[in-house]
């Protein structure tokens, strides 16, 4: 009896652990919880969007840099397979992830109408800045002074 109350325990509490919000490459389940502790730009892009497609270098360039963390997220519904042929085609070196479906619904941030769009979230996961159209050299450079 007692491992029938166990096992049901344990079902309703995984029931009540939210899903990951993203899937990456791989096809493997990410929570935006793992870069909780530095600044993290997530960056909605499409690969039919020229403005997004330039300014993806500027992104690797500042996930390099150390000080804010980068993600790529596809705007178009892809599969893990596609979505590392398009890192792979277009040396997009950030992790390029997949928003799961309903889950997205948790993120702290609303899907963009507009493309691209980037939010910038503090180490706490809040939800500081959103930066509409082509990132450049300038805009970037704010984001590593605060």
């Amino acid at each position: 009896m007692k491992a029938i109350h166990a096992m049901a325990l344990t079902a309703l509490l995984s029931a009540c652990t939210p899903q990951p919000e993203l899937t990456d490459t791989q096809g493997e389940p990410v929570s935006l919880q793992r870069f909780a502790g530095k600044p993290l730009l997530v960056n909605y892009f499409a690969q039919w969007c020229a403005p997004c497609l330039r300014e993806m270098p500027l992104l690797n360039a500042l996930q390099r840099e150390g000080k804010v963390q980068v993600v790529a997220l596809s705007f178009d519904s892809m599969s893990a397979p596609e979505l590392a042929e398009l890192a792979r085609r277009h040396d997009i070196q950030v992790p390029i992830m997949q928003v799961n479906g309903e889950a997205g619904a948790r993120l702290p941030f609303p899907r963009p109408a507009q493309l691209p769009t980037s939010y910038l979230l503090d180490a706490d996961g809040k939800l500081v800045q959103t930066l509409v159209g082509e990132l450049n050299h300038a805009r970037l450079a704010t984001l590593t002074r605060q």
